[in-house]
């Protein structure tokens, strides 16, 4: 049931790869998962409680078919609270971060989610590997917090 949900097209769409069905499951993804975590975070006003949630909510969840879709959730000032392909950048601000191309990711990131979310392109190193790929992000702000949540998908 999850499958469909996440791949309304069939698993077939997610395994084409084809940038309109990229697209439409990064989308789905964030905005599902942006959605339910804005909900469970509502009532926690505790700053670590908040950071904890965050950190086991992003860390478990994989999806496309090569399971390298992850979430992230960064504050609306750069700095990441949970990553889940790449922990250990939690508690590092990133607002100054450049990509393999000179390309400021983080800050297009924010500026995306604070216009109402959308997508961009950059280059993102892929969890366990040196080298930075070409990537589609989708970032969108978490309703009543100043964070945003997002994901991407690296591309050929």
């Amino acid at each position: 049931l999850l499958a469909a949900l996440i791949f309304p097209h069939g698993a077939t769409c997610a395994e084409e790869r084809t940038e309109a069905c990229v697209k439409e499951v990064l989308q789905t993804v964030v905005h599902a998962s942006g959605s339910c975590l804005s909900e469970l975070l509502r009532d926690i006003s505790d700053e670590k409680e908040r950071i904890q949630l965050i950190r086991k909510f992003v860390k478990p969840v994989r999806f496309l078919p090569d399971r390298t879709g992850y979430l992230y959730v960064y504050t609306l000032e750069g700095l990441v609270i949970g990553h889940g392909g790449m922990p250990e950048l939690e508690g590092k601000n990133l607002i100054e971060h450049r990509d393999a191309r000179g390309f400021y990711d983080v800050r297009m990131a924010i500026a995306t989610a604070k216009k109402g979310g959308g997508f961009f392109e950059h280059y993102w190193r892929k969890p366990g590997q040196s080298d930075e790929f070409r990537k589609l992000t989708y970032v969108e702000v978490l309703d009543g917090t100043g964070c945003f949540i997002g994901s991407g998908a690296y591309v050929p």
